[in-house]
Order: structure tokens, then sequence, then C-alpha cells
């Protein structure tokens, strides 16, 4: 079976925090909260690598600079097309080079949408869902990138870190 791996950035403790409180006060909703250590922003969105190593080692090869600016999440929603909830973010300026680049170093075509940050944070919520949008003022400085494995189990997929890189 081929491998699935993307690149993304790890919340902070302090996002995490703030998403298990979540969880737990909504626990009542009809969704499958994405485990905690799931949580990701992603950057790159999923492939399937023709040469693994190859990839692995362009990823542990990248030199991204990071300015010590803030990542923030403004709201939690409901995306009901996906039938996920999501924090999203506020633009972030910084981030599109460093996609771009991650586009150039892994010759991964861009799909023509335009770049949403978020946070997945649950699946397979009822379509019918009625979730208001909540405010919320989750920030914290991401401090390197992770390149992730896809992995899919007979319960659920589970992200797999394979390496990360410092951005500072």
């Amino acid at each position: 079976m081929p491998r699935r791996i993307f690149i993304g950035i790890k919340p902070d403790n302090y996002i995490i925090k703030n998403v298990q409180s979540m969880q737990e006060q909504l626990a009542f909703l009809p969704v499958h909260w994405v485990p905690i250590q799931n949580l990701h922003i992603t950057l790159l969105p999923p492939w399937k690598p023709e040469n693994y190593e190859k990839d692995l080692e362009t990823f542990n090869a990248l030199k991204i600079a990071l300015p010590a600016v803030p990542l923030i999440l403004k709201t939690v929603t409901f995306f009901k097309s996906k039938n996920i909830l999501w924090a999203v973010g506020q633009k972030s300026e910084f981030l599109t080079p460093i996609i771009e680049t991650l586009h150039t170093a892994f010759n991964r075509p861009e799909d023509g949408r335009k770049y949403l940050m978020h946070m997945t944070i649950a699946k397979h919520a009822a379509s019918e869902l009625n979730f208001p949008k909540v405010a919320v003022q989750w920030q914290f400085t991401p401090t390197g990138l992770t390149l992730f494995e896809s992995v899919q189990t007979k319960k659920s997929t589970e992200y797999k870190t394979l390496s990360t890189i410092s951005m500072t």
C-alpha cells in the first residue's frame, strides 16, 4: 500500500489545552473528535510519494526561517460541505512564501484553491449539525515544520510524525 504524506505545523500546548477544553465541553455533539496528537495546520496537502526516501531527504534538507510572528485562530465553525468542525485562522502573510517553497521543493502542483489556514478539530459531523460560529483567540508561534504520514487503521486515520525541522 503506497504511503501518503503531508507537511504541517503542530500546535503548541496552549492550543492543545484550548481544543481539549472545547472537546470536553462539547462532548455531547454528534461528531468524531480529532485526537489531540493528530491536531495540525496543513501547509502542503497529502500526496503519495513516488520516492519516499527522496521526499524525506528533501524535507530534512529544507532551510526555512520563520519570523517570530504568531499564527492566530479566530473562529471555530462548522464547515458543512466537509462535515467538519474547524478552527479557522487569520490570514498569515509569512505562510504564503513557505507554502510556495514547499510546492517547489516537492514538485507538487497547486490545486487552485486559495489557502485558508485552519485546524480540523472534529470530523464526521452530522450534516444537520447546528453549530454557531464561536469566536476564539488562539495563537501560537510555530517553531517547526513536520512531515507526517497519514496511516489508515480499521477505526480511524492516524498521523505519524516522520520528521520535524526547525524554522528558527
